[in-house]
């Protein structure tokens, strides 16, 4: 008991400091032998410098903001925000019957010293592929159903996720906020008069007509673990949740 009250205090002092330092995602380096043996050690004693389990996540959190599509999610101290909007546009050529989900980024410099304004960094554009593939790649979001007039009109959805501090496991939380923005937003009702070239639509305010849900097909949830070699170097490792 003693042993682990003294690595448990160890491991709060070590990390505490460590946890001050821009995410090791942000500015990756080679891990010291030191440094992993420590963490392994501590793994192996079932200890975490926040208290968790080594298979536990962190706390969730998902606030709605007062407009549709607007959510804060916070992932134990990180924090994201996400906003979807919708605009009509001409569909792509080769998808007359399509409408477009799109997703952008941003790091913001409050979220981590290691963040700059300006160019999209290498993690934005890493984080912007991730939910492209869970949402629009993955067919969560049914775009056909974004279709208002073949080859004319289709509805582009946009998602824009901002990383407002950075904790760790900033994909997971980008990934929850983006589902909780398209889950929470709600789609303008139309109206169209004329048919085939010759046909217009109209955007409906919601008093006349009620705004209509997202359809999913199903619901991507990202979830990040860590695989561990026990401290001897032996067969099997241990498990730690993002």
């Amino acid at each position: 008991v003693q042993r682990s009250r003294s690595l448990a205090l160890s491991l709060s002092l070590s990390l505490s400091l460590y946890l001050r330092r821009p995410p090791l995602a942000a500015m990756p380096r080679p891990m010291s032998t030191a440094e992993s043996a420590f963490i392994l050690r501590a793994l192996g004693e079932g200890l975490r410098v926040d208290g968790r389990r080594p298979r536990e996540s962190r706390p969730l959190s998902v606030a709605c903001g007062l407009r549709e599509g607007s959510v804060e999610v916070r992932l134990g101290e990180t924090k994201v925000m996400a906003a979807v909007s919708a605009e009509l546009v001409e569909p792509f050529a080769d998808r007359p019957t399509e409408g477009q989900l799109l997703f952008f980024v941003e790091l913001s410099p409050m979220a981590s010293p290691a963040y700059e304004p300006g160019r999209p960094s290498d993690s934005a554009v890493e984080l912007v592929r991730l939910l492209e593939r869970a949402f629009r790649k993955a067919q969560a979001v049914d775009v056909e159903a974004l279709c208002i007039v073949a080859g004319k009109r289709v509805w582009s959805i946009r998602c824009d996720v901002t990383l407002l501090d950075d904790r760790g496991n900033a994909a997971d939380a980008a990934c929850t906020a983006a589902l909780g923005a398209l889950l929470h937003f709600r789609l303008p009702a139309v109206s169209i008069v004329g048919s085939g070239s010759e046909a217009a639509v109209k955007v409906l305010p919601p008093e006349q007509a009620e705004p209509t849900k997202l359809v999913f097909h199903h619901m991507p949830v990202s979830t990040t673990l860590g695989l561990f070699r026990p401290a001897g170097g032996g067969g099997g490792g241990g498990g730690g949740g993002g």
